[in-house]
């Protein structure tokens, strides 16, 4: 439950910028949108929710999507749903919410497909992220075909939904702006849930490290240098994402023992991340060195081939 693959890291990097803080315009009854054909729209932001904070929902969009995998939800499906979501501007909080949903009807009635399509049709077709997160237990397996019309109209109604949610997380930001040189406080969101999963994390950290060790000594064992570095490259990689994120976790402590909590959780992730870059410098040594001795070989090997020729002849 560490880390997602990398083509699926890679979309959540992608996608987190366009996600956080963008929630919906038609869920949310505070916002008042005026659309034209052009999507211009017009849009009023309440203060409470100009101060609310997604950062720490944010922050557990990785944890999430694992725990769907682990519930059984392909890594394709997950892929396009979070790029879905990234293209029409959906909130961090509403993706989460389609991802637990599909989580929990993929435990009860196993895998399915094309849920990604799923979301999409609905969303062209105005249903709210709420009432698509109900539907999709009792969605169907299968999709109709779309015909290109209806294809074309699908994506020119999501491109409608990104360019209005982008101009209400434009208001949005710009009246958290004003409200913070104010001197309001930001509310963060799902804290309580957020510290839940951090305590399960906390919890399983000996029995994740030792499954993470013992997946990359797997690969190591069954795979040749070359394969060996890049293992080695990809575990400073998910280093580096973990102290990213234990940065992210100190920025958003707001009590004195969170951020004790945050600054030993930072400290390890630095550890980690200097272990990884140590595993790496040591991985590429020993390549250079088989390399080396693999060369050295040969030229010895053609040496005795020559002498052996000359004692014939």
């Amino acid at each position: 439950m560490r880390r997602s693959t990398l083509t699926l890291s890679l979309a959540l990097a992608a996608a987190l910028p366009a996600l956080s803080s963008a929630a919906e315009p038609e869920a949310t009854a505070e916002v008042t949108a005026t659309a034209t054909a052009d999507v211009t729209a017009v849009v009023e932001i309440s203060e409470d929710e100009a101060l609310e904070d997604d950062i720490l929902i944010a922050i557990d969009l990785p944890i999430v999507v694992a725990e769907a995998r682990d519930a059984g939800v392909e890594d394709q499906e997950l892929e396009a749903v979070i790029t879905t979501a990234a293209e029409s501007g959906l909130a961090v909080d509403t993706t989460v919410q389609l991802l637990e949903a599909e989580a929990e009807a993929t435990t009860s009635r196993g895998k399915r497909g094309g849920l990604s399509a799923f979301v999409r049709m609905e969303l062209a077709a105005g249903t709210s992220p709420q009432e698509i997160a109900e539907k999709i237990s009792d969605r169907k397996d299968e999709l109709k075909d779309m015909t290109p019309e209806e294809h074309e109209a699908l994506e020119a109604r999501i491109e409608q939904l990104r360019e209005a949610n982008a101009a209400r997380r434009k208001a949005l930001h710009a009246k958290r702006a004003e409200l913070r040189a104010e001197g309001k406080e930001l509310k963060l969101l799902a804290k309580e849930a957020h510290d839940a999963r951090k305590a399960i994390l906390i919890a399983r950290k000996d029995e994740l490290e030792q499954d993470r060790h013992a997946h990359a000594d797997a690969k190591r064992a069954h795979r040749g240098k070359s394969a060996e570095a890049h293992a080695a490259r990809d575990e400073r990689r998910e280093a580096h994402d973990d102290a990213k994120e234990a940065r992210e976790e100190l920025k958003a402590a707001d009590t004195p023992e969170e951020r004790r909590e945050a600054k030993k959780e930072l400290k390890g992730a630095r550890k980690e991340l200097k272990a990884a870059d140590k595993e790496v410098r040591e991985v590429r040594q020993e390549r250079r060195e088989a390399k080396e001795h693999k060369k050295a070989h040969k030229g010895h090997g053609g040496h005795d081939d020559t002498k052996a020729g000359g004692k014939k002849g």
